[in-house]
């Protein structure tokens, strides 16, 4: 645990994601179909601080697995995750299991959310459902279109964000071979545009987000290489695409404004092709500042005074910047909308950056590196316990 400092952004930052580990205010009452994301974002956020004791984990441990689908209540052997309690399940793990409604089912988003946040507060993921979640990630494969998966059985969504769920998941459970990775591959490939980006489909616009969501999936799949080369003209396309989305901040699509989130789908994406360096720094920080309010202590989606702070936001803003705490770009670019650069926002976040209270990033998870070291032990206990079974 790194000493508490008197670095007040990141002091606020930890009250905030604090705050959205509990009951969240009525403007927020959209999100609670998806509670188990936003507990991500709370949990990984403190993680990035380095803050996670400020928390009660044991409870949050418990609550996350009173939304597991478990395999055996089910005839299709299919497990998960749902994103809340919302259509009536109880929050009590024991009880949850004897609630039922037609419209209860698993969601890939949640499943990774679900075992990322387990990862972060210390639990060994010895009670959750693997072969009953990699069967029921398995069954969410399309098979009118090899490599693309819907989120969920009830929902018929499918494209780019959720083949990312499902092999983040499948890695995080050390199942990769319950899914296809060389279809994965194979779609990922068909939705590269002409510009360099990834689409959430083939023929659709690049996209940042779903750019994010192919180039971490090829990554833990281990086909980077495979369908875009170093040096190949995709590749550098691709690398190119990226750096142009930066303003002042970053923007997901060609002449879109920017947004605080895409500070992560940017930088993470090009943190995984090793040219995070090319990121100017300085700017990329800037920005960020100007959507900091500093009432509420979190980041909004945009500087406009009108636009309120979410957990999404504070998040990705916080674990985008981690993309950039090993590069050394100093470089102020072309000139930005002014901003007091003496601020003690803009110092705070410099401070964070440079001085190691703001843990580095595994990008392919969204996650801090030193919890994905932590998740690779698991792993190891897992092929031991498994080979003595033999």
């Amino acid at each position: 645990m790194v000493c508490d400092s008197d670095n007040k952004v990141r002091q606020k930052l930890k009250i905030y994601f604090k705050r959205c580990t509990g009951i969240l205010p009525y403007s927020m009452v959209s999100l609670d179909s998806s509670r188990i994301v936003v507990l991500f974002f709370a949990s990984s956020g403190l993680a990035f601080l380095d803050a996670l004791d400020i928390v009660d984990r044991n409870e949050i441990i418990e609550f996350v697995y009173s939304h597991q689908i478990l395999s055996s209540d089910f005839q299709d052997k299919k497990g998960g995750f749902r994103g809340s309690n919302l259509i009536g399940c109880s929050s009590d793990p024991e009880e949850a299991k004897l609630d039922r409604s037609k419209y209860d089912g698993s969601h890939v988003t949640m499943v990774y959310s679900a075992l990322s946040t387990l990862l972060l507060l210390g639990d060994n993921l010895s009670r959750v459902d693997r072969r009953g979640t990699l069967a029921g990630l398995s069954a969410m494969q399309c098979s009118d279109e090899p490599g693309l998966f819907k989120a969920g059985d009830i929902c018929g969504e499918r494209d780019m964000r959720f083949v990312f769920s499902a092999v983040a998941s499948c890695y995080i459970l050390d199942g990769l071979d319950s899914i296809n990775c060389e279809d994965v591959a194979d779609f990922i490939a068909k939705c590269q545009t002409y510009q360099g980006g990834f689409a959430n489909l083939p023929y659709l616009e690049a996209h940042a987000g779903a750019t994010y969501c192919a180039v971490a999936s090829l990554s833990l799949i281990d086909k980077l290489e495979s369908v875009i080369p170093a040096g190949s003209k995709s590749r550098n396309l691709l690398i190119k695409w990226l750096l142009n989305l930066q303003e002042e901040g970053f923007h997901g699509r060609v002449g879109k404004p920017d947004d605080t989130c895409y500070t992560f789908w940017v930088c993470a994406s090009l943190k995984i092709l090793n040219c995070h360096h090319l990121v100017d720094k300085n700017s990329a920080v800037r920005f960020v500042t100007r959507c900091w309010n500093d009432v509420i202590g979190a980041f909004t989606k945009t500087p406009d005074q009108f636009c309120t702070p979410d957990p999404l936001h504070t998040y990705l803003s916080l674990s985008g910047l981690s993309c950039l705490c090993a590069s050394d770009n100093s470089t102020t670019g072309h000139d930005v909308k002014s901003i007091d650069s003496e601020s003690y926002v803009y110092r705070n976040l410099q401070e964070l950056l440079n001085s190691g209270e703001l843990l580095t990033v595994y990008p392919e998870l969204n996650i801090p590196e030193k919890y994905h070291q932590r998740l690779k032990q698991i792993h190891l206990q897992w092929s031991k316990k498994e080979a003595h079974h033999l």
